[in-house]
């Protein structure tokens, strides 16, 4: 079932923002959620911003805004509580970019584990609670493009609009069965989250590759520069690894060892970016390795 809702508000200019921030300051729950582009890129960023007041919904366009950092002021404001449905990410991607600080904060998604419930994926719980279905494919398109399409957008509107509904379905049950102020721990506990460390490269991360235990040593010394070169290429693409080399095309050419050009574009699953001229930067990692 589709949801039956008005469009978003698209926020992707500082007028915009200004007027959005002054409606919603007054707010006493808002519904937030973001969206990034973490499956493409070695270094992700926030892409989009949802937030949702009553049944209306705002998409904030970080990409074309030129100050965003207004908004932190309402993500600080304690009285204002932000719902987010497994907000770790979401507040770690704030704080990283933005330096937003979220005060009072509800998580649905931790709701729903304190009351016991074993499904805690949004889809499920929005075709359960309120009947609509929410296509996760989206969860790992690429958000960084532009423009975004008509399937982007409703998927991005679905994230929030029915938060502070399923919110105050929570917030009852949790009331009911005395684990309100556990609830309120945990939630303290996601405000005060911290960053993760920067992303570290493993140089012995290939040895666990699915198949590089068969392989001979030859192979492996290929495998181990292979893997190398692709985190190089990762990092200066802002590329993630996966979308450079994927494993198992990596432990493929290792196993086969290709020795010239002809015999390099036979592997299976030549990514096309080493079909062109990186297929002669490929083959010399490779022949690097075996020397």
């Amino acid at each position: 079932m589709k949801a039956s809702m008005h469009p978003p508000k698209l926020i992707a200019s500082q007028p915009e923002l200004e007027r959005f921030l002054e409606y919603i300051c007054d707010a006493k729950h808002l519904a937030v959620d973001s969206e990034s582009n973490s499956y493409f890129a070695y270094r992700p960023r926030v892409c989009l911003i949802q937030i949702s007041r009553n049944h209306e919904d705002f998409i904030l366009d970080p990409l074309a805004l030129e100050d965003i950092s207004p908004l932190g002021r309402i993500f600080a404001d304690p009285s204002i509580e932000k719902i987010l449905h497994a907000a770790e990410n979401d507040l770690i991607g704030f704080k990283k970019d933005f330096r937003f600080q979220m005060q009072n904060v509800f998580d649905t998604s931790v709701a729903c584990r304190l009351l016991g419930r074993s499904k805690l994926g949004l889809a499920r719980i929005l075709a359960e609670e309120f009947g609509v279905k929410l296509d996760k494919k989206y969860q790992r398109c690429n958000w960084e493009k532009r423009p975004l399409s008509p399937e982007q957008i409703y998927y991005a509107q679905l994230d929030t609009h029915f938060l502070i509904d399923l919110r105050n379905r929570l917030h009852g049950e949790l009331l009911k069965k005395n684990l309100w102020s556990l609830a309120q721990k945990e939630y303290a506990r996601l405000e005060q989250i911290r960053l993760n460390p920067p992303r570290k490269w493993d140089p012995d991360g290939y040895l666990r590759l699915n198949g590089a235990q068969e392989l001979p040593k030859p192979s492996l010394r290929v495998l181990k520069e292979l893997s190398a070169y692709r985190e190089r290429l990762a990092r200066s693409t802002n590329k993630a690894p996966f979308r450079v080399m994927n494993n198992e095309f990596m432990v493929r050419v290792a196993r086969e060892m290709p020795g010239n050009l002809a015999s390099l574009l036979q592997v299976r699953g030549l990514p096309s970016r080493f079909k062109g001229k990186g297929a002669g930067r490929l083959l010399r990692v490779i022949k690097r390795a075996k020397s």
